[in-house]
């Protein structure tokens, strides 16, 4: 069935924004391109007024850097978006992660149907008014984990079927959820810490299995506590943070944070929500990491836990010969360079160093 005019309107409207550009600046370029075309011309198609050509639209793909499939409705788009801690982002910013998310999405979706591989599509789902804490420990029983560390959230995701991607950006968005289709997919800013990358991975799922995605588009914060507390137990259960909460050693504390890929932060804030630590403690706490500078950057390795999938598929995609390079980035609509520096990244890692702790620390007294 024909896309109708007023949905390609939309991706035409939502595929500017994503490139970071208005009405009058799009209009311009395809002046400066050879195609006569005004901001209000362009308002029409947004708007869905008028069908626009197929050359127009492959010359607005082309100034977009998107796939043309995209304008064309052959493709999905992002709906029941959710961000996770959207701090004052300008919507330029959202758009323009969103039309990166949707560009690597994309890609993952067609290099799975060249090369035959995809996710499995289990139908665990949270129960209604299920809290966070119980969800937590229904999928570690489900997974087999006990009270083990997460070796890879990322895994973990993916064995629940979802599409993970990282879309780097500087402005403060850490993460997002969002269904492609049929399909949930979630988008995350790798600029974060390694701990809080796990973290924001881990809320994301739980956005998805509480199928947040139902209720609102566009970012809404709907679920979000629930999705932290799911996120929080995911991570560490409560018995193994009254382990790392006793006595309240720092040496000990920094020891759990390493082993459960989990922030100090983190722990400190549950453990004085579940009264392991007192008032007076938890506010020196945080008092002496404002001091030392660890509210910034905490001490304390934690092993870098990215999704590599898709540009595994890239490469799988190559070196198999089913595609080149070229082809690769033609499909993404970006450039060649651009592809192969997702794979380098991807077999270079990204190492996060821990600061040297300073000489003089008082957590719970003097020092």
């Amino acid at each position: 069935m024909p896309t109708s005019v007023t949905k390609i309107g939309e991706k035409l409207r939502a595929a500017r924004e994503a490139a970071g550009l208005s009405t009058r600046v799009a209009a311009r370029e395809a002046a400066r391109r050879g195609l006569p075309l005004s901001h209000a011309t362009l308002a029409n198609y947004e708007r869905g007024e008028t069908m626009p050509t197929m050359g127009t639209i492959s010359l607005l793909a082309s100034i977009y850097e998107c796939p043309e499939d995209h304008l064309l409705g052959t493709a999905p788009v992002l709906t029941g978006v959710r961000y996770r801690a959207l701090k004052s982002v300008r919507v330029r910013d959202r758009r323009h992660f969103e039309g990166e998310a949707t560009r690597w999405i994309y890609l993952c979706f067609e290099l799975e149907d060249i090369l035959q591989e995809t996710l499995p599509t289990p139908r665990f789902r949270a129960e209604p008014e299920e809290s966070g804490k119980a969800l937590a420990a229904r999928v570690r029983r489900e997974m087999g984990l006990g009270d083990s560390p997460i070796p890879s959230v990322i895994r973990l995701l993916e064995d629940f079927g979802v599409r993970v991607v990282q879309v780097r950006s500087e402005a403060r968005i850490d993460g997002m959820a969002a269904m492609f289709g049929e399909s949930p997919v979630i988008a995350l800013n790798p600029v974060e810490s390694n701990d809080r990358f796990r973290f924001n991975a881990a809320h994301e799922l739980g956005h998805h299995l509480y199928e947040d995605w139902r209720v609102a588009d566009e970012g809404e914060h709907g679920g979000d506590d629930r999705a932290h507390d799911f996120a929080s137990h995911l991570l560490m259960p409560d018995t193994v943070l009254e382990k790392a909460l006793h006595g309240f050693s720092m040496v000990r504390l920094v020891r759990y944070k390493e082993l459960f890929g989990i922030s100090l932060a983190a722990m400190i804030y549950r453990g004085h929500g579940a009264g392991l630590i007192s008032k007076s403690d938890y506010q020196r706490i945080w008092r002496e990491f404002g001091r030392l500078g660890w509210r910034k950057r905490e001490p304390g390795f934690v092993a870098c836990d990215y999704s590599s999938r898709l540009e595994h598929l890239i490469e799988s995609a190559v070196s198999g010969g089913r595609m080149s390079y070229r082809d690769v980035a033609r499909l993404a609509a970006v450039d060649e360079g651009v592809v192969r520096s997702r794979v380098l990244e991807a077999i270079g890692g990204q190492v996060q160093r821990s600061p040297e702790p300073p000489s003089s620390i008082s957590f719970m007294g003097r020092s």
